[in-house]
């Protein structure tokens, strides 16, 4: 039952992206990739729309493939970034995720792909960025880049912990894609939380 559950949702979900793709008038208010392959970083609150942020990022940089949580969380995640044309790299919480990081490296090396990740996933606190992309971008050597997103009209879902978004169709929404360089997981910028905020590329917070 769970399983179809899953397949459900998962048809309403990108059932629902296209009608997005077809409808919503995207901006970039910032596009600053060096293209080749890049460590992309971004809010969990904006993991839907990011679906088709990625898709258009893989046009621009090598492909992109998506850290996912293990648990069966990321099992209808994992479906939807397939059927929109994305892969999705499953790594498990805490201690057993050392292993699946060191694979995810090597596969980065060997066929040149990108990685994304939210960066307050996959449970948060809100805003707070973890060190997983900036420990990413300092091993691999790539540049990290970060995504932030406003909308113009949203549905945001208040009960969860990340204040989920979807986007409403004929709306505007508006995507800022700034490259901060190579980092480290000790001096991890401070990231706007919306593609309206102010720049803050060049900020850094000690770890």
């Amino acid at each position: 039952m769970r399983q179809i559950g899953q397949e459900i949702l998962v048809h309403l979900f990108t059932g629902y992206l296209k009608l997005l793709e077809k409808t919503v008038n995207v901006q970039w208010a910032e596009n600053s990739m060096c293209g080749g392959s890049q460590i992309f970083g971004f809010w969990h609150e904006d993991s839907f729309f990011m679906n088709l942020v990625l898709a258009e990022l893989a046009k621009q940089t090598s492909p992109v493939d998506v850290i996912v949580t293990a648990d069966t969380r990321g099992d209808y995640i994992e479906k939807m970034i397939k059927r929109c044309g994305g892969s999705a790299l499953r790594v498990p919480d805490g201690f057993a995720s050392f292993g699946a990081l060191k694979g995810i490296l090597q596969n980065a090396y060997e066929r040149t792909r990108s990685i994304a990740v939210a960066l307050d996933g996959p449970l948060g606190p809100r805003h707070e960025p973890k060190k997983l992309a900036f420990y990413l971008s300092e091993q691999a050597q790539e540049d990290f880049v970060g995504i932030s997103v406003s909308y113009s009209s949203k549905l945001r879902l208040g009960w969860r912990w990340d204040k989920y978004v979807i986007p409403l169709p004929f709306s505007t929404v508006t995507v800022a894609a700034h490259n901060y360089g190579e980092v480290d997981k000790k001096h991890i910028p401070e990231l706007p939380t919306s593609a309206n905020a102010p720049e803050c590329g060049i900020l850094v917070k000690e770890i």
